[in-house]
C-alpha cells in the first residue's frame, strides 16, 4: 500500500516535474470504472472538474487534494485522491496508450494527461470544499509533527505500540511498512505497550518514525511487490522474515499484530 513517502513522492513528481500539473487546465475527464468516484455522480464531478485550473496540490498523511478554479478563478473547490492499496497516478503525454488497470483521467490544454491507475481499484477521487473536511479526522502528519506534539500525544496512551502508530487518528501517514522499519530503528518492540515505556524510549520512537520517513522520502519510497518501481528505501525488516537482521545477524521474524504481518528482529527488539 502506498504509505506517506510514496505519496509524498508522487506529489513532488506533479508538483516539480517537467512539465508541472500546477496551472494546467482540465478540458476533459475520463471516468473508466465508475466506484472510482465517490460521494458524487461522475456527471456532477465533470461538470465541476471540467475547465478548472490546478493551482495547488498538497498531501496530509496518504491523502491528496488538488485545488482547482473554475475559469473565472472563482468557484475553488478540492479534489482528494486516496490511492489505497495500488493506485498510482501519472503525467504524461497524451499519446501515452492507457494501460490495462486505468481508472480515471484528467485530459489537459497542454497535450498532458494526469492518469490514475489501480489494478484493485479501492483507490477514489472525490470533491471536497475544504480539505478539513477529510484532515480534521486525521492526526498530524507523521513526517511533519514535531517532537513536543508527537510525545505529548504519547503521553496518557496505554495502546501497543504497532497498532497505536498505524491508527491515522494518532499520526496521518504511517502504514505496515514504515511502522515496522520505525519500530525496528528505535529498538523497541511492537507489542510493547506505550505505558511500558521510557523517556529515552519515547524520544528515540520519535527520532526513528521522522528519521525512516525523510530517508524514505528521499529515496521515493519502497519499491514493494513492483507497485512503486522509482523507489529504493532499503527496507531492513519488512518482508524479511527468515532473512539475516542487518544490523545482529538474528532471523528476522514476522508475527500478526493487529491483524497485520509484522517484521522484526527479536534480538534488537526485545519485549520489555
Amino acid at each position: 500500500m502506498p504509505e506517506l513517502p510514496e505519496v509524498e513522492s508522487v506529489r513532488r513528481i506533479l508538483v516539480d516535474g517537467t512539465p508541472s500539473l500546477l496551472g494546467a487546465v482540465v478540458w476533459n475527464v475520463d471516468i473508466l470504472r465508475a466506484s472510482v468516484v465517490d460521494g458524487l455522480s461522475t456527471e456532477q464531478l465533470r461538470r465541476q472538474v471540467e475547465g478548472a485550473t490546478v493551482h495547488e496540490v498538497f498531501r496530509h498523511g496518504k491523502y491528496l487534494f488538488f485545488r482547482l478554479s473554475n475559469a473565472r478563478g472563482t468557484n475553488f473547490c478540492w479534489m482528494a485522491v486516496h490511492l489505497r492499496m495500488t493506485g498510482r497516478l501519472f503525467l504524461v503525454s497524451e499519446e501515452s496508450a492507457i494501460a490495462p488497470h486505468t481508472r480515471f483521467v484528467l485530459h489537459l490544454e497542454n497535450r498532458q494527461v494526469l492518469r490514475f491507475d489501480d489494478p484493485r481499484a479501492f483507490g477514489r477521487v472525490w470533491l471536497v470544499s475544504d480539505p478539513a473536511e477529510v484532515i480534521s479526522r486525521l492526526g498530524p502528519d507523521a513526517l511533519a509533527i514535531g517532537k513536543d506534539m508527537f510525545l505529548q500525544r504519547l503521553s496518557g496512551q496505554r495502546r501497543q505500540l504497532k497498532p497505536l502508530l498505524l491508527d491515522q487518528s494518532f499520526v496521518a501517514g504511517l502504514g505496515n511498512i514504515y511502522v515496522d522499519e520505525s519500530l525496528f530503528r528505535a529498538r523497541l518492540h511492537p507489542l510493547q505497550s506505550v505505558t511500558g515505556l521510557r523517556g529515552d524510549e519515547r524520544e528515540r520512537l520519535f527520532a526513528a518514525v521522522h528519521e525512516v520517513l525523510q530517508q524514505a522520502v528521499d529515496c521515493k519510497g519502497a519499491n514493494i511487490d513492483g507497485v512503486f518501481e522509482a523507489g529504493n528505501f532499503p527496507v531492513a525488516v519488512y518482508g524479511r522474515n527468515g532473512t539475516p537482521c542487518p544490523v545482529c545477524g538474528s532471523s528476522i521474524v514476522k508475527l500478526r499484530v493487529a491483524q497485520r504481518g509484522t517484521h522484526l528482529c527479536p534480538s534488537c527488539q526485545p519485549m520489555n
